[in-house]
């Protein structure tokens, strides 16, 4: 039966529409006119077009043994549970509904039918209409039920109606008839209309939850055709087995739903597959409520995991407890070219598959359709992961990192303008460094002029100046013309840039939808006028090279002109050239003159450009300063969100406080070996004056009071010199976290674990949950108490993913899928299945209870202890 129906659970126990009153043609009331061999078949039909899974069979007073097998057999092809049951009619008159399990009727013998011929010996045509009563009350016939010594249990029919409680008895009866010991076996009330008299029967109850209300067709009149009409009744279930469909029933608060299907409205995990390594032609599908792991230590349970945080990109966090471990596990189980394929639904319903082969980057494909150019996150958001141990990590900067794990993903766009901003601050600094030495070269080109300057002189006192200047002047000229040809050149190849850029732009046209046909109309004629103006631009392109071309020419004339006086410059030259003056330094000089002036063009140029750089660095300082800000805005309004729906913990964040960052940069750049002599105390003053470095850049005039004269000089340097390191350097919000009103590091580790586990249970936004071992550090009470209570709430919002060796978390938490992992050394094997299904529970018994022994001897100790006596203590 279970191979037949997994698919129906493949992804754990799910909501199914249950019908809990059918009856079939074997009912004497039952309209059914069509061909015998048929009717399983329509019957089955008309189960499925309801949408209906699961269903109990009730005729009147009857169990037909041979109809009720085939219609089973039947369903389970179509993926429906159908279970063996009975209206019953008891000696007051009430109806019931008789679940009975599958070994009732199993073999030869008809326990059901056997069952029914004993409680109506001696009276006729019990199965037929007006359907007399039975010779047995409630009380009676559990007795009898129970004498059988298989599995059943009772649901009240019609509570409102004929037939039913509330209209075959009066007053204090009604109430006694509930509070009667035999009640105990009513598991559920069918067709409950009038919710006074189902808060009658809570209330009399006086059970820990509400009893559960069902719905059923109550066909016998209508036959096939009103089979599935009325009211609906959905109830989660992880197998077609009875004690499955019990345990619906005895926990209807989060088993059983009224009127919709639940559904899910977390995004979450859907299913791993693996090829290669220890994990070959696995695959794990997950259900999209709790997953939990099971197994010995070392059966591969957080390699299962470790591999789903490497497909899905999730880093370790900075912080990590033993990180070369949990990435060890990943190489030692995929191996060199091992696989991993994780499926994912978003929050929008979309599928995608992630493939990752070890070593390289991931391949996403949307309907097989490989999505190129896009990262995971774009798809889906990251899931909270927690390793082995991490949860207990006290390290100083773990409230900081559960925050950006928990909300990183909201602070995602105000980080990345961060990053960009840090880029534009680096490079204005670049820029500024290139000029640093300005104010020297401009002293050593001074120099330079006014020595060659005054060497000249002695040319002059000579007579000679006249008749050497006509040289250095063509010198000077050609110089000129040169320079400006060069500048020319520039000029053009920037304007063959901007043409060449945008040709391909106004190739293309504008269109838009038919919504907004006029203005994209106007934007077209638009476009048509700027076309224009670019071709005049390339016009003038054109023209431009033909005007360079012809200011080469007068270049060439220039030179041709000096070429041309070439002799008559020499007959100067030997004319004056005596031992003491040689014409050649007259050109040398004059040339190191004109030089050293447009050197120091170039400079005031760069002085200005510095100035500009300057500027433009406190601007860009400051809007990295406000992102900052925003980036702590943004959190402290997440924090204050938690805080309003978190009464035990309470979370505070502080604007640039971790000084003791601070003080380490400090002592990292300017101290150390080659430090310039700052002690502790002095960094620590400094950290403890200023916000951060980018204050001491603006003003620095604090350091005077802190350090001498001389260290205040070595400061300066060392900082111009690490300039791009420390303004871009973020000194850290401080995040402190308290629980119960004291802080979180002051804690024991298991008070500590708690209150993390509840405050990730406490994040709504947040849709998937993994932890490694959640139950590491806690007691068996705070898991029941407050971690699977809260689990069991959420449950539907949120996936959660958990490795784990406590019974507790899966077998309390009503865990929708569990998987069993062992390891031989060779392959790591997993089972993977529902709470409901009995090998999945063969499983948890040996691995999370020590086996049937261990269990056995638990379970009977406990049944000797009086726990009421243990109680009142």
């Amino acid at each position: 039966m279970e191979n037949e129906t997994k698919n129906i659970f493949e992804n754990g126990a799910t909501w199914l529409r249950g019908d809990f009153h059918l009856h079939t043609k074997a009912d004497k009331e039952f309209d059914y006119k069509g061909n015998e061999n048929d009717f399983c078949r329509l019957y089955v039909e008309q189960l499925k077009s309801q949408n209906i899974n699961i269903g109990l069979i009730t005729n009147h007073n009857k169990f037909d043994k041979n109809e009720f097998v085939a219609l089973r057999k039947k369903a389970l092809k179509e993926g429906i549970g159908l279970f063996a049951g009975v209206e019953f009619s008891l000696r007051e008159g009430i109806h019931i509904l008789i679940a009975f399990d599958e070994k009732w009727y199993k073999g030869e013998t008809d326990n059901i039918s056997k069952f029914l011929d004993n409680a109506f010996y001696g009276i006729s045509n019990y199965d037929k209409p007006n359907y007399p009563n039975s010779n047995f009350n409630l009380k009676e016939t559990v007795e009898a039920l129970d004498k059988i010594g298989h599995d059943y249990f009772i649901i009240l029919a019609h509570v409102d109606d004929t037939n039913g409680l509330f209209k075959e008895l009066r007053g204090r009866i009604q109430e006694d008839f509930v509070r009667q010991e035999a009640f105990s076996k009513v598991l559920a009330v069918q067709k409950s209309v009038n919710l006074e008299n189902y808060n009658k029967i809570c209330q009399w109850l006086n059970r820990k939850s509400k009893i559960a209300c069902v719905e059923g067709s109550d066909n016998a009149h209508g036959g096939i055709e009103v089979v599935g009409k009325g009211k609906i009744t959905y109830l989660k279930i992880g197998d077609f087995n009875f004690e499955a469909l019990t345990y619906a029933l005895s926990d209807s608060e989060y088993r059983i739903k009224p009127k919709e299907k639940p559904e899910t409205k977390n995004s979450f995990i859907k299913s791993i597959a693996l090829e290669g390594g220890l994990l070959d032609e696995t695959k794990i599908d997950f259900s999209p409520e709790l997953n939990n792991l099971i197994g010995i230590r070392g059966s591969g349970k957080s390699s299962v995991l470790e591999i789903l945080r490497f497909t899905l990109g999730i880093p370790l966090s900075p912080i990590a407890v033993d990180p070369k471990y949990k990435d060890g596990l990943i190489e030692n189980v995929l191996r060199s070219g091992g696989k991993s394929i994780v499926t994912v639904v978003n929050r929008h319903k979309e599928e995608y598959r992630i493939e990752k082969i070890y070593g390289q980057k991931e391949d996403i494909y949307k309907e097989g359709i490989l999505q190129t150019g896009i990262s995971i996150d774009a798809i889906f958001d990251y899931p909270v992961y927690f390793g082995q141990k991490d949860l207990s990590n006290k390290d100083a900067d773990f409230e900081a990192d559960l925050i950006q794990r928990l909300i990183g993903t909201l602070l995602k766009g105000v980080q990345n303008k961060i990053k960009q901003k840090k880029r534009e601050v680096e490079n204005i600094i670049s820029e500024i460094k290139k000029l640093r030495n300005l104010k020297e070269l401009k002293k050593e080109t001074d120099t330079l002029i006014q020595n060659a300057k005054h060497q000249l002189e002695f040319f002059k006192k000579k007579g000679v100046e006249e008749k050497l200047k006509q040289q250095t002047l063509f010198d000077s000229d050609i110089a000129k013309i040169s320079q400006t040809d060069s500048t020319i050149r520039s000029y053009l190849y920037e304007l063959a840039s901007i043409v060449s850029n945008h040709e391909y732009f106004f190739q293309q046209g504008i269109s838009g939808s038919d919504v907004n046909r006029e203005l994209f109309e106007a934007a077209k004629a638009l476009m048509v006028e700027l076309k224009t103006e670019f071709e005049k631009l390339k016009g003038i392109q054109k023209n431009s090279i033909q005007i360079q071309l012809r200011f080469e020419e007068v270049i060439s004339k220039i030179n041709a002109k000096k070429e041309g006086l070439k002799e008559e410059f020499a007959k100067i030259k030997r004319e004056v050239n005596t031992d003491s003056i040689n014409p050649d330094n007259f050109l040398t000089l004059n040339r190191q003159v004109e030089t050293a002036l447009l050197k120091l063009k170039e400079i005031e140029k760069s002085e200005k450009k510095r100035s500009d750089l300057q500027a433009n660095l406190l601007e860009r300082l400051t809007e990295l300063d406000n992102l900052w800000l925003e980036e702590y805005k943004l959190l402290k309004k997440e924090v204050d969100r938690i805080n309003i729906a978190e009464s035990k913990l309470f979370i505070d964040v502080l604007f640039k406080k971790r000084k003791e960052k601070f003080h380490e940069k400090l002592k990292q750049v300017f101290g150390g070996r080659g430090g310039i002599g700052i002690n502790d105390t002095s960094y620590r003053v400094i950290s403890e004056s200023y916000n951060d470095f980018i204050q001491i850049y603006k003003d620095d005039s604090g350091l005077k009071d802190i350090l001498n004269e001389n260290q205040v000089v070595d400061f300066k340097r060392r900082f111009f010199e690490n300039l791009d390191e420390l303004l871009t350097f973020k000194v850290e919000n401080k995040i402190v976290i308290e629980y119960n009103g004291k802080s979180l590091d002051k804690h024991s580790l298991g008070q500590r674990a708690s209150a993390l586990i509840l405050f990730l249970l406490a994040q709504k936004e947040n849709d998937v949950l993994i932890i490694d071992q959640p139950e590491d550090d806690l007691d068996n009470q705070t898991i029941y108490d407050e971690v699977i209570k809260e689990l069991k709430k959420i449950k539907g919002n949120m996936q959660f993913i958990f490795a784990t060796h406590n019974a507790n978390i899966p077998v309390l938490g009503d865990s929708e899928k569990v998987v069993s992992c062992s390891y031989d050394e060779k392959k790591i094997a997993v089972h993977s299945g529902t709470i409901d299904n009995h090998q999945t529970q063969r499983f948890i018994v040996d691995i999370m209870e020590g086996g049937d022994e261990a269990f056995n001897r638990r379970k009977n100790i406990y049944n000797i202890w009086n726990i009421e006596k243990i109680q009142s203590k």
